[in-house]
């Protein structure tokens, strides 16, 4: 079963004062933050959830100078390191990989922990195959919740190639949603979108000076029974990539994704198919990047990719 997801803790922030000049983060880190004994204040530094001014630190020995500022995460010892032997990778090239992404894995470091996402194992792997200092570019996001289908780039080249791709819209992503409502069979959503200052978006007007076009198409594909409920699965094909842009156009249209806390309902303690990592912070999102499309970015040459359906679409016909 799903547990209920658990909000983030506030942060911890604090400037350093004089007479902690020349201290380690990690004695710092015991001096001021509470229930914090020496190895727990350094497993989270090296998770990635400590800030000295705007840059993230991951070394607890490094030390600090009056005036810093701190800023502490401390959900960051509640992340897991995601192993990179777990990886599905569904295709490697010498420039790129694709891989089949857990719901419940970011797929590049967040804001308060740096531990456990797909880029960082990746990175790992490589490191593990002989690759002095690999590079890991992320082409394209996914939310943490979501699973399916993502390209990570272990070159740069190839890392412009593919995002070009993406802004000349070359690129066709496929999803599969779980959504409440009564969709209509097929729609075309063209509302832009703006960002809000807490990392999301919303509907704009069009002329306002933030907005962003987008759209969305989606086809309704039938019903699923679903904690205990009649839903309706539906497929969205992305001709934009906006932040958000299937989850904030399905609730615009009436039909928000099942399980999506920010512009739907609240998720229901149901059982996905695929336990997630972090049962702490994920959020229960009905959203799968199911197929995708695109050319190679060295030989042009065209590619395609789907990945199964989790358990809550259950059987799902190409189309």
């Amino acid at each position: 079963m799903i547990a209920t997801a658990k909000a983030p803790e506030k942060p911890v922030r604090f400037r350093v004062i004089p007479a902690e000049t020349g201290m380690t983060l990690r004695n710092l880190l015991i001096r001021r933050v509470r229930d914090l004994d020496r190895d727990t204040a350094a497993e989270l530094v090296k998770a990635g959830g400590v800030y000295i001014n705007r840059l993230r630190i991951r070394l607890p020995m490094i030390r600090v100078a009056a005036g810093e500022r701190v800023t502490v995460y401390r959900e960051a010892l509640r992340s897991s390191p995601l192993e990179p032997s777990a990886l599905q990778i569904r295709y490697r090239a010498p420039d790129f990989v694709v891989i089949d992404k857990p719901a419940g894995v970011a797929v590049s470091p967040t804001r308060g922990t740096a531990r456990g996402t797909l880029s960082e194992a990746l990175a790992s792997r490589l490191e593990s195959e002989g690759v002095a200092r690999p590079y890991v570019g992320v082409v394209h996001r996914l939310d943490r919740g979501a699973s399916g289908l993502v390209v990570l780039t272990t070159r740069s080249a190839a890392n412009a190639s593919l995002h070009q791709q993406f802004v000349d819209h070359d690129i066709r992503r496929t999803y599969l949603i779980l959504v409440e409502g009564q969709p209509p069979d097929e729609l075309r959503c063209e509302a832009p979108l703006a960002h809000t200052s807490q990392g999301g978006v919303r509907i704009a007007k069009a002329d306002e000076p933030s907005a962003k076009p987008a759209v969305t198409r989606f086809r309704r594909l039938g019903t699923r029974e679903f904690d205990g409920q009649r839903r309706n699965l539906v497929q969205a094909e992305l001709e934009t990539g906006r932040t958000h842009q299937i989850r904030a156009h399905a609730a615009h249209a009436g039909f928000p994704v099942v399980g999506d806390r920010r512009y739907g309902a609240p998720p229901p303690l149901s059982r996905l198919g695929a336990a997630p990592v972090d049962l702490e912070f994920v959020e229960c999102l009905c959203l799968h990047a199911w197929r995708l499309r695109f050319n190679h970015p060295t030989t042009g040459e065209p590619l395609e990719f789907t990945s199964p359906p989790p358990a809550w679409a259950g059987v799902v016909e190409p189309s």
